[in-house]
């Protein structure tokens, strides 16, 4: 007798009750020019404004939506899941004129395209998405999930993983195996050729030239065969199908992967062999006495396969919970980073503008700021204190869509020299996602504090002394911006002023005849003498990007130049990239990489 699980499972599998005939949606999405069709299942407590976990669910070689994908997918649906089962390219109902063409490449990106379909789709949870690969389509799957950042995980159920050393045990041997190819390349120029496509029947019980021969379900009409299957297998399928190792991903692999297979199944040594390599990432459920062909539409077979894999994938923490975890981090990161003086780290925590809020502490007024003035203020006096310490705990979060609130109390100690504060209150945080979660809000409400105020005066003093990094790094661009700055309003006084005595500017790519370094100030004022003469209207700031070293006192520089050379009346136009050590305000050396080829151009020196 069933048990009430197994008849559902059953009703789910046949499609014939009334809930599940509702809830199934076709949709069609674009993979790599093609259109693809497929069938969602939804469940059927599915509410279009609520965050569903999803699934995309493929099955075995030659195989359509219709068959153990969609078995599978109406099962999923029943265990919560928004699940997808759709037609590969040249395959079913999807487009593609190089069909019936089992193309690992091809069809694992039909997969990323799938999944990030899903992605986008009302009621679906983007940050729970996996796969769920059937037979042949398990290797595919494990690949799509090791390229896709909309894939959190992957199950695969009778998987076909095969390796070169299985492809030549499975198919002849190396020289059967050649032969196949060969076989594949003829079919592949006759297509490019004339455009026909060179088939043989997929599955069948009479005709022995079928690549499946008197196999199960494939030819049995109450099984597989049914009307909407292919049932054509393209010659040219050979070369890409022999040339897959679905076993490699298993040593790359950084996301959850579960295998359910079975001893009396196909090439259960392909599953070992990649069980045996992936590590901890990856775990192998073994069934017992479970042929190929009962994975694909077994109601006992299926039901003790979703009895491991429903679990699995339902494990994955969704968007809701990676995103609270990522706010509790960042209200955490904001006090270690605090005290830990990374003030670049701590300005990436915050939006281009935040609106500060400590008038219970100081009074005055609610402060609209730059992420880059707030820290400034911070690293002008945190690091001036010989220790500090904040606290955090009773972290509460309320997380909206794109938006989010977190409340944090906050004990935080100042310690400098013999003196000591302590301030004890609640932080309030407002954050906004654009693509990654920044604060937007930042307030404290004073509850109490012990110790005294007087420790701001020394540490402003020791932090003015003695710069932090985040400082420092400010003072290095800003004094290779005055540089570029100067040479475009031509303010040789300002020029001057900004290089070390010793200064040196080394110039690897200068063309003949022009000096590949300048050392002394003297001499590189002299070297740039002409500038205000030669140059017209120039542009060498518009443009311009840092990207810091771990020397806050060393930055590289890539800026655009654009200026009319007066002699000859052409446009400089270039890119540069430069080397800036700044000591005390001034540049001590610049390295700088040019192409010569414009500058030759630009001031007449071509012969």
């Amino acid at each position: 007798m069933k048990t009430l699980s197994q008849l559902a499972l059953s009703a789910s599998l046949l499609g014939t009750t009334q809930i599940n005939a509702a809830q199934t949606e076709r949709v069609t999405f674009a993979s790599e020019g093609e259109t693809l069709v497929g069938t969602l299942f939804l469940p059927d407590n599915f509410q279009p404004e609520q965050a569903h976990a999803a699934v995309v669910v493929t099955g075995s070689w030659t195989s359509v939506k219709e068959q153990m994908p969609s078995t599978y997918a109406r099962a999923l649906a029943q265990e919560g899941f928004v699940a997808l089962a759709f037609d590969f390219r040249g395959w079913g109902e999807s487009s593609g004129d190089f069909r019936y063409v089992e193309d690992p490449v091809a069809k694992t990106r039909d997969i990323i395209n799938a999944a990030a379909f899903l992605a986008t789709h009302r009621g679906v949870d983007a940050g729970a998405i996996s796969t769920l690969g059937i037979c042949a389509s398990a290797g595919y799957a494990i690949d799509a999930a090791h390229q896709s950042p909309q894939i959190q995980a992957v199950a695969v159920v009778a998987p076909w993983l095969h390796d070169g050393e299985i492809v030549e045990a499975v198919y002849g041997g190396e020289e059967g195996v050649a032969g196949l190819i060969a076989t594949a390349r003829e079919a592949r120029a006759k297509f490019e050729t004339t455009g026909e496509l060179i088939t043989l029947p997929a599955a069948s019980t009479t005709d022995s030239t079928a690549v499946m021969y008197q196999a199960p379900y494939y030819t049995e009409p109450e099984r597989g065969l049914i009307p909407s299957y292919d049932n054509k297998f393209n010659l040219a399928t050979w070369e890409p199908w022999l040339t897959y190792d679905a076993v490699a991903t298993a040593g790359v692999l950084q996301k959850p992967v579960l295998l359910v297979h079975s001893e009396s199944a196909a090439i259960p040594q392909g599953a070992h062999r990649f069980a045996d390599r992936v590590g901890s990432n990856g775990r192998i459920v073994w069934l017992e006495d479970v042929s190929q062909f009962d994975f694909y539409d077994d109601t006992a077979a299926i039901e003790q396969a979703l009895a491991e894999v429903a679990p699995f994938l339902r494990s994955l923490p969704g968007q809701a919970a990676r995103d609270e975890a990522a706010i509790q981090t960042m209200v955490e990161s904001v006090a270690t980073l605090a005290d830990r003086g990374e003030f670049d780290a701590l300005e990436s925590l915050y939006a281009d503008e935040v609106t500060v809020d400590y008038t219970s502490l100081a009074g005055g007024e609610v402060e609209l700021k730059s992420a880059r003035q707030l820290m400034t203020e911070w690293a002008s006096v945190l690091p001036g204190f010989d220790r500090t310490r904040h606290q955090i705990s009773d972290v509460q979060l309320h997380v909206t869509g794109r938006s989010a609130q977190a409340t944090a109390h906050v004990v935080a100690d100042h310690w400098v020299e013999k003196l000591h504060w302590q301030v004890t209150g609640r932080y309030t945080y407002r954050f906004e996602n654009d693509g990654d979660w920044r604060i937007v809000y930042h307030r404290f409400e004073l509850e109490a504090e012990q110790g005294t105020r007087e420790v701001f005066g020394p540490a402003a003093a020791n932090a003015q002394k003695n710069p932090a990094a985040y400082i420092q790094r400010q003072q290095t661009e800003a004094a290779v911006r005055d540089f570029l700055g100067s040479l475009e309003t031509k303010d040789m006084d300002r020029f001057a002023e900004l290089w070390a005595e010793d200064a040196v500017q080394d110039m690897p790519f200068s063309p003949e005849g022009f000096p590949k370094r300048v050392s002394g100030r003297e001499h590189l004022i002299a070297h740039y003498a002409a500038w205000p003469e030669v140059s017209g209207e120039a542009d060498f700031t518009s443009q311009l990007k840092f990207y810091p070293t771990r020397d806050p006192q060393v930055v590289f520089a890539e800026w655009r130049g654009d200026v009319k050379i007066i002699p000859t009346g052409r446009r400089y136009e270039q890119t540069y990239g430069g080397l800036f050590q700044v000591e005390g305000g001034q540049i001590a050396l610049f390295r700088e990489y040019f192409d010569p080829a414009p500058f030759i151009y630009a001031f007449g020196l071509a012969r």
